[in-house]
């Protein structure tokens, strides 16, 4: 049974690393440029929903969705107005770019007061639930994990 806990956990963090290549291979279809920025719009979406909830005292849920609108609108911006302009440059360009504006984002978030340079947890409302499906403990972080790829990877695929 251990063995079994051991090997779910495994595919809950797979399935993290299984989300992260979906962005980039969303992102590659979509613009045929490789963009390094990915990461940290994720890791600026994750203290956007901390702000909400924190600074803002919105529930989980509407922080979680509005972090997820205002990222979109961040990275349709960044799309528009420095990304697009230079389509059609050598390849080597919209890299470097794309690395620049990570740079950036990172540059601005540590000079937050009290966020940017701290490790934090986001507060979810079902930390530690844990549901007991015939003697297997499965965290619900885990569950939402994993069902949460399956269907964002069935919503792509179809």
């Amino acid at each position: 049974m251990q063995f079994l806990q051991l090997v779910i956990s495994g595919i809950a963090q797979g399935c993290i690393y299984g989300l992260i290549a979906l962005g980039f291979v969303l992102i590659y279809k979509a613009t045929e440029t490789v963009s390094f920025v990915q990461g940290d719009l994720m890791m600026l979406g994750a203290f956007g929903g901390l702000a909400a909830m924190t600074m803002l005292n919105f529930p989980f849920w509407l922080a979680i969705l509005s972090a997820i609108a205002a990222m979109g609108l961040f990275g349709l911006i960044v799309e528009r107005l420095v990304i697009r302009p230079i389509l059609g440059q050598p390849q080597f360009t919209i890299v470097m770019l794309t690395i620049g504006i990570g740079y950036i984002v990172r540059g601005l978030i540590t000079m937050v007061p009290g966020i940017g340079t701290e490790t934090h947890t986001l507060p979810v409302p079902y930390k530690d639930v844990v549901l007991n499906a015939g003697g297997l403990l499965l965290s619900v972080e885990q569950v939402v994990v994993i069902g949460s790829t399956a269907l964002l990877c069935a919503i792509l695929y179809a």
